[in-house]
C-alpha cells in the first residue's frame, strides 16, 4: 500500500527548478530609456505580488508602469514575455512528474503567482494534463502560507486523509510552515538560490523530508 496518495508541489524553484538570465535582453530594451534593470526591479516585483493576488492585471502593470517610468507599454510586454520564457522545466523534474502520474498519484499545484504565467508554462511544456488540481493565488485572492489557499487545494481530499498529502517546496517559512498545521507531511526541495529574485533562507522548522534533486521524491512516496 502506498504511504502517500496526493503530492502537491510549489511552483517558482520547485516545479520551475531554475529561470535564465536574461539581464542582458532586458538592459538592452531599457538602454534607451537610461535605465537598467536593477533600476526598475523592486517595483516591477511589487506589481508581480499584486498580479498574484488578484489586485491588478497584466494590462494595469503595463499601464501604471509606464506612466511610473516613462517606459513605452509594448517594451515592458517583451520584458514581461522575457522573464515569462525564462522559466526553466528541468528534464529530471519533467520525467519524475511523469512517473508520479503513470504511478496514480494525485498531483497538484499550489502556486503564489499569476494564472497567466502557470497555464502558459504547463501548456509550453505540455504537462497540464498531469495535474487534477492547480490552485494559483491570484484566484484565490491569498498568498501562501494563508490557510485559505491550502485548503482551496485539499478541498476534495478528505481531512482524514491529509496525512497522506505531500507538499514539495523550495520554501520552508511561506510554504512548509503552514501547511503542517493541517497534518500535511513536507519536503524541502533544499536549493542553494541567492539573487534578486529569492534569497537563501533560515530553517525554522525542520521539514519531514529533505530532497536535494526532484528524482529523490520517488523513494519517499
Amino acid at each position: 500500500m502506498k504511504k502517500y496518495k496526493y503530492i502537491f508541489f510549489d511552483w517558482g524553484y520547485t516545479l520551475i527548478s531554475s529561470f535564465k538570465n536574461v539581464d542582458n535582453e532586458i538592459n538592452n530594451i531599457l538602454k534607451k530609456y537610461n535605465f537598467k534593470w536593477d533600476d526598475i526591479f523592486k517595483k516591477w516585483k511589487s506589481y508581480q505580488i499584486l498580479n498574484s493576488l488578484g489586485r491588478v492585471t497584466e494590462k494595469e502593470i503595463y499601464d501604471d508602469l509606464s506612466l511610473i517610468l516613462n517606459i513605452s507599454k509594448e517594451d515592458l510586454e517583451k520584458i514581461d514575455m522575457l522573464l515569462l520564457e525564462s522559466h526553466v522545466l528541468d528534464r529530471e523534474t519533467k520525467d519524475t512528474i511523469a512517473k508520479l502520474y503513470e504511478q496514480g498519484y494525485y498531483l497538484g499545484i499550489i502556486s503564489n503567482n499569476s494564472i497567466r504565467n502557470v497555464n502558459y508554462i504547463l501548456k509550453r511544456e505540455g504537462i497540464e494534463n498531469y495535474f487534477k488540481k492547480i490552485v494559483i493565488s491570484e484566484e484565490v485572492g491569498e498568498r501562501k502560507p494563508n490557510l485559505k489557499i491550502y485548503l482551496n487545494a485539499f478541498e476534495d481530499i478528505p481531512k482524514e486523509e491529509y496525512e497522506k498529502i505531500l507538499f514539495v517546496s523550495d520554501e520552508i517559512l511561506e510554504d512548509l510552515l503552514g501547511v503542517k498545521i493541517l497534518g500535511v507531511k513536507t519536503v524541502w526541495y533544499e536549493q542553494e538560490i541567492n539573487n534578486k529574485w529569492k534569497k537563501k533562507e533560515e530553517i525554522l522548522i525542520e521539514p519531514d523530508y529533505k530532497i536535494k534533486s526532484m528524482k529523490e521524491l520517488l523513494d519517499i512516496v
